[in-house]
């Protein structure tokens, strides 16, 4: 029914990709063991005396050409290894690489922050870090159930591959290339953005080199080999992964309850947690700040309503306060603080807008944000659990329609072969989200016990390293002006606070190797698949099937490789302009995919009537309706055409939660239009 590409191995190559294969066992222990016995040596030369700089520097040099070394080991030009990896990949080696696939910078290192902000069910404003688990892990329940035995039998390339040929239809291939690179370039956009914070900080460079720094490691291993490369690349990453987020969970169980059982310890803590959490919740201080942070929030909304008299109104102020403090020979530190207010400097009406929304934001989050963890998580769910709902339904039909995960299916030899394989990658990224869960209920502890209710001058030594360094992971702003730090006070750079972990706890320094090693491994693996993906559907499914049908499996693979680095370098320059919450965006990702590739892909595989109209309906249906109310409740799209939310946000879900509305409408457009298509037929 499918076709595939040729280049057939001949015998000797099978038989050696057979024992490279059946070895992979011996190899991945030998990984592992090799990682631990590395961190332990590296622990032995801090207590040494070895600088942290060097430490750090070695775990990252020591990553990337190890990963450019087994790139150059795998490289190839036939067309089957290249694409598909030659679709003898075993069920734990493609486990372990859909496990580094799937587990990105967003899911590594923003989940833990995320838990520690909104907790697990958050309060009726953010759906918090149980929806997240939940829909992740359900996603992969779905894509073993409804879709890898099939994928794999399609024996097809790419997932516009898969449904062009499914309905015979260069339209339908032609529109879910295009849906498939929108979602995959979001996505990759938002790895490269961790790829280069994680680099920068662990080399010191500025964000931009290491970007492109870093960058070199992704190409290393796509460019040269491909499907093939990547899968091993990624088992490798997966190891590293693994290692990095159980020795430090174990390391600062050990730390905090004196045992290296993280579950256990996080249990341990929830009770001291939740009798400290009361306490903050009856001092007086906390309700004196946030009623002050409410205040402010009002007047920024008022200043939102009409800004040109805000603005005018402001610089006025400013204008007499300036000139007294010229009179009075003021400080000029306290004359250039004045003059960087922004409604003084901004020109721009859209920009001054745009950081009145942002503060406005973030001073929601210092009020809705739960300071424990349980009866949260009971008021949320009264209130938001909707919000909640949606946000479990979008990430789990997203990760069943993810075109980057879903080819994975492609690379077994057996429909149950790329069946087991989903197992393996479940069991795997469900021990490091019970790793992630546990560090962020023992970091709530550190963070309730040395943060809230000291003296301004009197912080601990590792607030006042987050606070210094380069991604200035912690930041605290005195409300109430009485010296103190209350719980509202404090904000958390929750993209990449886990990277903070080793000095927050008081661990060795080179565990912050340790996991930057295992965070730039997240993100270079999904970067990995997010680049293929975008590259073989632009030459596949674009160029070749319509340009150039009869073109040689050499000439395919070589624009392939060609496509692949460009993309790479203008996902890098995007990265560059630093765009928002990496979780956002995924999240948006998500949404996106779910809409576009889950009702065409579960009709055209489980229902004879399916037809050409139907796919192009589902999936322009779906795309569109989710495209739309992302759009319009972006916060420069709505200051633009002077939306309120009330108006555009629907049942109060949040636009991430898009895919809640794309998807029932694909659907339903995908069997209509094939129904009636059909009678008219």
């Amino acid at each position: 029914m499918y076709s595939s590409l040729g280049g057939e191995l001949n015998l000797r190559q099978r038989q050696m990709m057979r024992r490279f294969n059946s070895g992979s066992w011996r190899l991945w222990l030998a990984g592992f063991s090799g990682l631990v016995v590395l961190t332990l040596l590296l622990l032995l030369a801090d207590v040494a005396g070895v600088p942290k700089a060097l430490v750090n520097g070695f775990f990252l040099v020591a990553s990337i050409i190890g990963y450019a070394v087994i790139g150059m080991f795998c490289r190839t030009t036939v067309p089957e290894e290249y694409f598909v990896a030659g679709r003898r990949i075993s069920a734990p080696l493609n486990g372990m690489a859909t496990a580094a696939d799937w587990m990105s910078a967003a899911s590594f290192i923003g989940l833990t922050g995320l838990l520690l902000s909104d907790g697990f069910v958050g309060d009726g404003q953010h759906p918090g870090g149980l929806s997240y688990l939940l829909g992740w892990t359900g996603g992969f329940c779905l894509l073993g159930f409804l879709f890898a035995a099939k994928l794999n039998q399609a024996k097809a390339i790419t997932i516009p591959d898969l449904l062009g040929q499914r309905f015979n239809s260069g339209a339908v291939r032609w529109l879910a290339a295009w849906a498939a690179i929108l979602c995959s370039s979001i996505y990759l956009v938002a790895q490269i953005y961790g790829i280069g914070l994680i680099a920068s900080m662990l080399s010191g460079l500025t964000f931009e080199l290491g970007v492109f720094l870093a960058l070199g490691g992704v190409l290393l291993c796509s460019f040269l080999g491909g499907m093939r490369a990547v899968t091993w690349t990624q088992g490798v990453q997966c190891v590293v992964i693994v290692v990095a987020m159980v020795v430090l969970g174990m390391a600062v169980s050990f730390k905090t309850q004196g045992h290296p059982f993280v579950s256990i310890a996080a249990a341990q803590a929830l009770p001291q947690i939740q009798l400290r959490a009361q306490q903050i919740e009856a001092d007086p201080a906390e309700q004196s700040s946030r009623e002050l942070i409410s205040l402010r929030m009002s007047q920024l909304e008022a200043k939102i309503a009409d800004p040109l008299h805000a603005r005018e109104l402001e610089r006025q102020i400013l204008a007499q306060q300036i000139a007294r403090a010229k009179t009075e020979n003021a400080p000029l530190r306290e004359i250039q603080k004045l003059e960087a207010n922004p409604a003084w400097r901004e020109s721009s009406l859209d920009r001054l807008v745009s950081n009145w929304q942002s503060e406005r934001d973030i001073l929601k989050g210092a009020i809705h944000h739960p300071v424990g963890f349980q009866v949260p998580y009971l008021q949320g769910w009264n209130t938001g659990w909707y919000n909640s709902l949606a946000l479990i339904f979008c990430l789990m039909l997203g990760t069943t329609a993810l075109p980057h995960i879903l080819v994975r299916s492609y690379t077994t030899a057996t429909p149950r072969e790329a069946q087991r394989s989903v197992v393996w990658a479940l069991a795997i990224i469900v021990v490091v989200y019970l790793c992630a869960s546990s560090l962020a209920v023992l970091l709530k502890s550190f963070v309730l016990n040395d943060l809230v209710g000291v003296h301004l001058d009197q912080l601990p030594d590792w607030a006042d390293r987050l606070r210094l360094r380069k991604l200035a992971l912690l930041h605290i702003q005195d409300h109430n002006h009485d010296g103190i730090v209350q719980f509202a006070d404090i904000r958390l750079f929750n993209d990449y606070l886990v990277l903070g972990v080793p000095e927050i706890t008081h661990i060795s320094p080179v565990f912050t190797g340790l996991l930057a090693a295992g965070a730039l491994a997240a993100a270079l693996s999904t970067a990995d698949g997010l680049l293929l993906t975008i590259s073989n559907a632009l030459a596949q499914d674009l160029f070749f099937q319509t340009s150039d049908p009869n073109a040689s499996p050499l000439r395919r693979v070589m624009l392939s490789k060609i496509l692949l680095m460009v993309v790479a370098l203008l996902a890098a320059w995007f990265a560059t302009n630093r765009p928002l919450s990496i979780l956002f965006w995924v999240t948006c990702a998500f949404s996106l995919a779910a809409a576009t590739f889950f009702p065409v892909l579960l009709l055209g595989m489980y229902w004879r009537g399916m037809n050409r109209v139907g796919a192009l309906g589902a999936m322009l249906s779906g795309l569109g309706i989710t495209l739309y109310y992302i759009a319009i409740n972006y916060p420069w799209v709505q200051m633009r055409f002077e939306l309120e939310p009330s108006q555009t946000m629907w049942w109060g879900l949040d636009p991430v939660c898009a895919g809640v509305f794309g998807v029932p409408l694909g659907l339903l457009v995908g069997v209509l239009a094939s129904k009636f298509s059909a009678v008219e037929n």
